[in-house]
C-alpha cells in the first residue's frame, strides 16, 4: 500500500519538478513512512434517511391550520410514519386489510385495545382526508372497524391518599408541581408552558393555552400560591418558567420530567397505585362537582369543549349521589 501511495504522489506531482527531483521526493516519502502501516479507507454509503411522504406532510399541514396542537401533531406523524415504514409500499394502494394487519403487527407488540384504537382513529382520519381531497377513489379505513374495549372508570384520589401524596413531597419544587396541579386541573401540557410572570397574584389565576390553541383562565388556591412563592424564592435563576430543572442551565421543566417526577411522589406515599398529572385532573374535576360546582363550570376549567368528555373524567361519588336523592326526593 506504501509503494501505491508513493507511485501517487509521483504522478501527481510530473511536470512541477524533474526527474532527479522526483527521485529525492520519492526517496523522502518512502522514509518517512517506514514503520507505518497504511490501510485504505473505506467510504461508507451515506445513512438513508428516511423522508416523510408528501400525503403525510399535507396531511400534517392541514391539521396544523385547523389548530391541533403541536402535541396531538406529533402523534399523528409518529403513527403515520410508523404505518408508512411497515406498510412498505405506496400510501395511495392501502388497502382495508393493510391497516388490520398493521393493528394485528401492534396487539402482538403488546398494544392494548383502547391504544389500538386510537392508532385506527389517526389512520381513519388520514384516509379519510385523502379520499376527501380527490387522492385516493376509496377510503379503505371505512371498513375498519372500531376496536372494543371496556373503558375503565377513573378512580380519583380520596381524602386520605391525596394527603398521603402531599406529604410525600419533599422539595419545594415538588411541592409548588403536586399543589398547582391539583388546585388547576390543568393538563401537564399546559402547565409546562406557564411562566411565573403571567400569574395574577391579586386574582390567583393565569391564563394558559389549551387543546386546539385555545386560552382559558385557570386558578390557584392558597395552598398552590404558596407553594409556588416558596420555590420561587428558593431559586437562583432568572428563567421565566414556573418550574425549571433543579441544575444548570435551569431549562423548562418538560412534560416528562414532571410526570417522573410525580411518579416517584407517588411511590413513596405508598398508596399503592401510580400517581400522574392526569390522576390530579380527575381528582380535581370530581372534588368540584361533590363540592357543588355545575358540570358546566368544570368543563370550562377543565377546558373540555364538550360536556360528554367532562362526564368521563368526572366520576361524581355515590355518596353524593346518595345525598342528593334524599334531599330532593319526596318521602
Amino acid at each position: 500500500m506504501s509503494t501505491e501511495i508513493r507511485n501517487q504522489i509521483i504522478l501527481e506531482l510530473q511536470g512541477e519538478f524533474t526527474t532527479d527531483q522526483l527521485k529525492i521526493i520519492d526517496l523522502a516519502v518512502a522514509k518517512a513512512m517506514r514503520g507505518y502501516r497504511v490501510k485504505k479507507e473505506e467510504t461508507l454509503p451515506a445513512p438513508m434517511v428516511y423522508e416523510l411522504p408528501m400525503d403525510i406532510r399535507e396531511f400534517l399541514a392541514r391539521k396544523e391550520m385547523k389548530g391541533c396542537s403541536s402535541g396531538t401533531i406529533k402523534q399523528y406523524r409518529d403513527l403515520l410514519s410508523d404505518f408508512a415504514l411497515w406498510v412498505k409500499k405506496d400510501l395511495r394502494q392501502v388497502k382495508d386489510l393493510d391497516i388490520l394487519a398493521y393493528l394485528d403487527y401492534r396487539a402482538k407488540l403488546g398494544a392494548s385495545n383502547r391504544t389500538l384504537d386510537g392508532k385506527r382513529l389517526i389512520l381513519s382520519s388520514f384516509y379519510t382526508t385523502m379520499h376527501e381531497t380527490g387522492k385516493m377513489a376509496h377510503n379503505p379505513s371505512r371498513t375498519v372497524d372500531p376496536v372494543k374495549y371496556k373503558a375503565r372508570l377513573r378512580e380519583p384520589l380520596n381524602d386520605i391518599e391525596l394527603e398521603k401524596v402531599r406529604a410525600a413531597c419533599q422539595t419545594l419544587r415538588e411541592k409548588a408541581l403536586f399543589e398547582t396541579l391539583y388546585a388547576t386541573g390543568g393538563r401537564v401540557s399546559e402547565i409546562v408552558g406557564i411562566n411565573y410572570g403571567e400569574i395574577d397574584k391579586q386574582s390567583r389565576s393565569v391564563i394558559i393555552t389549551g387543546k386546539g390553541d385555545r386560552e382559558r383562565c385557570i386558578f390557584l388556591n392558597a395552598k398552590a400560591m404558596l407553594a409556588i412563592e416558596n420555590y420561587i424564592k428558593s431559586r437562583n435563576d432568572d428563567s421565566p418558567a414556573l418550574f425549571v430543572s433543579s441544575r444548570a442551565p435551569y431549562k423548562r421543566l418538560g412534560k416528562e420530567s414532571i410526570e417522573r417526577e410525580l411518579r416517584a411522589i407517588g411511590e413513596r406515599s405508598g398508596i399503592g397505585r401510580a400517581v400522574f398529572p392526569h390522576l390530579l385532573r380527575h381528582t380535581f374535576a370530581t372534588d368540584m362537582l361533590e363540592h357543588g360546582a355545575s358540570l358546566n363550570e368544570v368543563s370550562e376549567l377543565l377546558g373540555h369543549k364538550k360536556l360528554d368528555t367532562t362526564k368521563i373524567y368526572a366520576k361524581i361519588s355515590m355518596n353524593t349521589l346518595a345525598i342528593s336523592y334524599k334531599k330532593h326526593h319526596a318521602a
